[in-house]
């Protein structure tokens, strides 16, 4: 104001004439303090760094700010402290103390003054996590251990990338670094130790900032070497699903080994069909067999020391191509039931079945033959010999296929004849025992009808009998008869008697 002033008087002294509209100019230049800052952000993006940004005064242009201050708080309490003076509007705080909080704020700056606060921003600086929780350690064979625990409850303000595990052999002695993992899992199996042997365990949190303090110890004893693999399973059964299906069912181990039961091998014939199903369901189901096939299978359990005893062997037979035969019925030729009585049919279909078998096996190794051709016509020169020895790779296979199909045949043919010599010995035992039975018969018939012609004798003296007793019954009523006739008449002779009696006492 005072400049203006001796500007104007300098002015009506030289004689000058001002305008009105060049005396609001004049005032409109007139500088103010600016408005504050806003916006104002902190984000931490180390253990010792926050970066601050903010948005300039609305005014900033108009009032011409220069520059701003920054205060920071460390703990996020007690008073601001001048920090910098900076002329942009963002700023990187360094130097901080990890996992520590701070609170920012901003002023706005220009030749006639300093501005209000801006909005206070809070961070913390990242820092490593706290401690992991609740470690249990498990012995769960002579060899295993299995760790689990709870994640921080504090990540340190950036995602957990790992744990640093450690243990003690023979819980005694200084930590060794079991592993690091490099993922966010709780859980970690310690394998290859030794039986009946006691191990300490304590696991810390890793992030980008560093390592966490650790966790509370763990102990776990190894258990015994004795029992380290499964009993056998026990109670196998195969039944027949389809033509080319059978259904094995199979009771657990009476003893896992001491750790749980991971799975089970399945064999057919002596050859692994299935090394683990990795399950521990007790059944199976084979598909894709030869009609009228007997297969006999074998299993055993997994664990996680190793493989276990076999079960019994058990078989079954797939259906032929038309029906299902339950054992012991007509076209089955094992388990408890006996040989059908129609041989000739039986025979017949073996016949029919190992020709069908010998067709089957020509038309398969025909149609692999093909498509190795059709293969190495459309292949590459560097791929036609890989191609060429996998195809014969592959008929081999088919052949082997095949030649234990028609070993199972051979098998079932000499087996198809041993019982039919023993159901031809059976039948003339049946046919002695029969013609025996009918001489047997016969003098029993012999012995019957006499029996009845003594019988209708026997009859006829009965009937004579009979007939007697019925005239001498007659003679004994008209006896009787007479005899009342007796007695009734002297009666009425007695009551006579009394009454002349009775008028002569009168």
């Amino acid at each position: 104001m005072k400049t203006l002033g001796i500007s104007l008087m300098l002015v009506l002294l030289s004689g000058s004439l001002v305008s009105p509209i060049a005396i609001l100019s004049a005032f409109a230049t007139i500088q103010t303090a600016p408005l504050h800052p806003t916006a104002l952000n902190a984000t931490a993006i180390s253990g010792t760094q926050i970066f601050l940004m903010w948005t300039a005064p609305v005014n900033a242009t108009q009032d011409g700010v220069s520059g701003y201050k920054i205060e920071m708080r460390s703990s996020c309490s007690g008073s601001f402290n001048f920090l910098v003076n900076t002329t942009t509007t963002n700023f990187l705080s360094a130097g901080l103390t990890n996992g520590t909080c701070y609170q920012f704020r901003v002023f706005a700056i220009n030749s006639v003054g300093i501005s209000s606060p801006s909005n206070n921003a809070t961070a913390s600086t990242l820092s490593v996590p706290s401690a992991p929780t609740n470690l249990v350690a498990k012995a769960v064979s002579s060899s295993q251990i299995k760790l689990g625990w709870s994640a921080p409850s504090n990540n340190g303000g950036t995602p957990i990338t790992g744990y640093k595990i450690e243990k003690k052999n023979g819980c005694a002695g200084s930590f060794i670094i079991l592993a690091h993992t490099v993922n966010s899992s709780t859980l970690y199996s310690d394998t290859g130790l030794i039986a009946n042997t006691c191990y300490l365990y304590r696991v810390s949190a890793i992030n980008v900032i560093g390592t966490s303090s650790p966790s509370a110890d763990a102990i776990a004893i190894t258990n015994s070497s004795l029992t380290h693999v499964p009993s056998a399973p026990t109670g196998l059964h195969v039944t027949t699903v389809s033509n080319t299906t059978l259904k094995l069912t199979w009771h657990s181990p009476s003893s896992s080994g001491d750790s749980p039961i991971t799975g089970y091998l399945i064999q057919r014939n002596g050859t692994t069909i299935v090394i683990n199903t990795f399950t521990n369901q007790t059944n199976f189901t084979d598909t894709n067999l030869l009609p009228n096939h007997k297969e006999t299978y074998r299993t055993a359990s997994w664990n996680s020391v190793g493989l276990g005893a076999f079960s019994n062997s058990a078989s079954g037979i797939t259906a032929n191509s038309t029906s299902v035969s339950p054992p012991g019925t007509p076209g089955n030729l094992t388990g408890t039931g006996t040989l059908p009585s129609n041989l000739g049919q039986l025979i017949s279909d073996f016949v029919h079945d190992r020709n069908a078998l010998l067709k089957q096996e020509r038309a398969a190794i025909l149609n692999a033959i093909h498509e190795c051709h059709a293969e190495i016509k459309n292949a590459s020169h560097d791929d036609k010999k890989q191609i060429h020895d996998e195809c014969k790779a592959k008929i081999k296979a088919l052949r082997e296929k095949y030649k234990e199909s028609r070993k199972q045949l051979q098998e079932e043919f000499k087996q198809l004849r041993e019982q039919s010599k023993l159901q031809i010995e059976d039948d003339k035992i049946k046919l002695e025992n029969a013609t025996h039975a009918a001489s047997d018969l016969g003098k029993e018939i012999k012995q019957s009808e006499k029996e009845n012609e003594q019988s209708v004798g026997s009859i006829a003296n009965h009937e004579s009998v009979i007939k007697h007793f019925d005239n001498t019954t007659n003679n004994l009523a008209k006896e009787i008869k007479h005899v009342n006739k007796d007695l009734k008449k002297n009666k009425g002779k007695s009551e006579g008697n009394k009454k002349r009696n009775h008028n002569q006492e009168d």
